[in-house]
């Protein structure tokens, strides 16, 4: 059924993004020439057939994983998908391989990521940690907490960070400004992707099918690349032996990119030097997890993108795509 564009368009939000920012979109969508009424997720449960769009915010997130819904997000996707009259449905994450999704796509809605928007805080999160591995905090911060004086000597000493060859797997948004960072601060950066096109600001570019041959020669292998039947378990237990024992690496992706027992087990026998975890196979981590007590590992909770401007910077891109998206389920309907 086509929305009659003379109407209003429902949208469903989370609570907090209503109260927060469900004017400013309002007024915004009408700017671009698209009428929007947006309905708290309270109201929306009573009248789902009101709602023509929906937008899965971050803070709708809390308390779920990857595989795992949370309670706010099950209340979300239970109006989704009652919702007959839904023809949009736009995420904050950047890829669409949450199962919540899956239902929308089935029954052709169409469904957006917000690829690009929290880019620029996730590769900060990433090169923090680098940064911080690199210049030895990661021996000098659980010294503090004994209350010792530990200067690194001998073989110990930090190499210099133009010295230093980071592999970027990935050269999306989050990759590329990972790989821009990185060549501001001086590193040297090598982007792996699908085929070996230059790719700014990158110092060069390498192919898949030669991962296995660029790893013995870099400092850090960072993650940046969507989850795909590809890409699963692309870290494996053979591809971590390739890796040189000072190497580091750090996994701003998804989980199920590494195998995490392989990990663990290189870093405890001191295999690898260290790495910066802040997505996993499974959320919240769990007491028993393979990364307990696992030495030179940075653990961040899945929060590498999260800021106090997210949810602002995810309502203007949602305001200045609704027109665009709607008209486009419009005219595929005529």
């Amino acid at each position: 059924m086509k929305h009659d564009l003379s109407s209003p368009l429902g949208l469903l939000l989370s609570d907090l993004v209503y109260a927060q920012e469900g004017q400013r979109i309002d007024s915004m969508a009408s700017e671009a020439g698209v009428r929007v009424r947006s309905y708290p997720l309270a109201q929306a449960r009573k009248e789902p057939q009101k709602i023509h769009a929906a937008f899965f915010s971050r803070d709708l997130y809390e308390g779920s994983s990857l595989r795992k819904p949370g309670p706010l997000s099950d209340a979300f996707f239970s109006v989704v998908d009652a919702a007959p009259e839904l023809r949009w449905l736009h995420v904050c994450s950047s890829g669409l391989d949450l199962p919540q999704y899956a239902a929308s796509q089935r029954r052709g809605v169409l469904v957006t990521s917000s690829k690009g928007t929290t880019a620029a805080p996730i590769a900060q999160t990433a090169v923090a940690a680098i940064l911080a591995h690199s210049r030895g905090f990661d021996s000098w911060l659980p010294a503090q907490s004994r209350k010792q004086w530990a200067p690194l000597s001998g073989q110990d000493k930090p190499r210099e960070i133009h010295k230093q060859h980071v592999l970027v797997v990935g050269v999306g948004a989050i990759g590329c400004e990972i790989g821009r960072l990185l060549k501001a601060v001086g590193f040297q950066t090598t982007a792996v992707r699908r085929t070996a096109i230059p790719t700014p600001p990158f110092d060069e570019t390498i192919a898949f099918a030669q991962l296995d041959s660029a790893l013995p020669h870099c400092d850090w292998l960072v993650l940046a690349v969507p989850l795909t039947p590809q890409t699963h378990c692309l870290i494996d237990k053979r591809r971590l032996a390739l890796l040189q024992p000072h190497a580091r690496i750090a996994n701003i992706a998804r989980g199920e990119l590494i195998d995490e027992a392989a990990l663990a087990a290189a870093l405890v026998s001191g295999r690898l030097a260290g790495a910066a975890i802040d997505v996993y196979t499974q959320e919240p981590l769990p007491a028993g997890s393979v990364f307990a007590g696992v030495p030179n590992l940075i653990l961040t909770p899945h929060i590498a993108g999260v800021t106090e401007e997210s949810n602002v910077r995810v309502s203007f891109f949602i305001a200045q795509r609704i027109a665009e998206c709607i008209n486009k389920v419009h005219n595929q309907e005529k």
